[in-house]
């Protein structure tokens, strides 16, 4: 029995449950992109029942729950004889629901943390030196022992990604986890569109105002669909040179960003060090 399909048509949850009432044997792998990054996972089942799973760096539960947690991405089971240490013990019915609970507040975490392209660090000073971390919250502090993104660490934590998420809110609220002053700026995920100016944009349309100076060709690029690396790599750009005139054009109110204010400071204060 070979079956293969996308997780969209086909949830992860009814391909199990048919191949466990199906008292099947073999691997059903899992494949594509979440949040911008590749993923691979594969849940071993020999007659029916489960009896590991791998997702990236983790493995058991945590891997299953990563897996059941997915929304987009394809899958094929090949049918083998396999023989393997049983390393999942509960059954499949608390898994789902166990799963679903997680998928709901993984979703109410995200909206208290940070965006997952921002990079922590450790706090070199944190506010108290007395604290009580669960074992989940030490494992995710070990992994910023060097700055990265949050989304590099949920790839790498041998955790599911909602314990990761959870230790990071927490590591965060607790002040022991902090953004890095040195935070990359990722153009790719900046598009401006233009603010509504009539009057301007009649007076361009008849020659006033339209320079030829490097932002008026910035913001003649601006269409509410190019981010701030296409329209840099269309005028042969910089980072630099196209972040000064996003910046200019936004003081101007010619153009509109959905950023925040603080990731606008941000960006000016880059740009002031050079």
């Amino acid at each position: 029995m070979g079956i293969e399909g996308n997780i969209k048509d086909f949830p992860l949850t009814e391909v199990l449950n048919l191949l466990i009432f199906s008292n099947k044997s073999g691997i059903l792998k899992i494949y594509g992109v979440s949040k911008g990054e590749k993923f691979n996972g594969e849940v071993y089942i020999v007659k029916g029942k489960i009896m590991d799973a791998k997702f990236n760096s983790k493995k058991g539960e945590e891997a299953l729950f990563s897996i059941l947690s997915l929304e987009d991405g394809n899958f094929n089971f090949e049918a083998k004889e396999l023989n393997i240490k049983e390393n999942i013990k509960t059954p499949m019915e608390s898994l789902i629901l166990e799963a679903i609970r997680r998928s709901d507040e993984t979703k109410e975490l995200y909206k208290k943390i940070p965006p997952t392209s921002t990079l922590l660090e450790t706090n070199p000073n944190p506010p108290t030196k007395e604290f009580k971390l669960s074992s989940d919250e030490w494992v995710v502090l070990n992994l910023f022992k060097e700055k990265k993104t949050i989304s590099e660490a949920i790839k790498e934590s041998p955790l599911s990604e909602f314990k990761t998420v959870k230790a990071i809110y927490a590591l965060l609220s607790l002040g022991l986890l902090i953004r890095s002053e040195r935070e990359e700026i990722d153009i790719s995920t900046i598009i401006p569109r233009r603010a509504p100016q009539p009057v301007r944009d009649a007076l361009s349309i008849l020659g006033f105002g339209g320079g030829r100076d490097r932002c008026s060709r910035f913001y003649a690029k601006v269409d509410g669909e190019k981010s701030l690396k296409e329209i840099k790599e269309e005028l042969g750009m910089n980072d630099k040179e196209v972040l000064e005139c996003f910046i200019k054009l936004l003081k101007e109110t010619r153009i509109i960003s959905n950023l925040s204010i603080d990731k606008l400071k941000f960006i000016e204060k880059r740009l002031k060090e050079g």
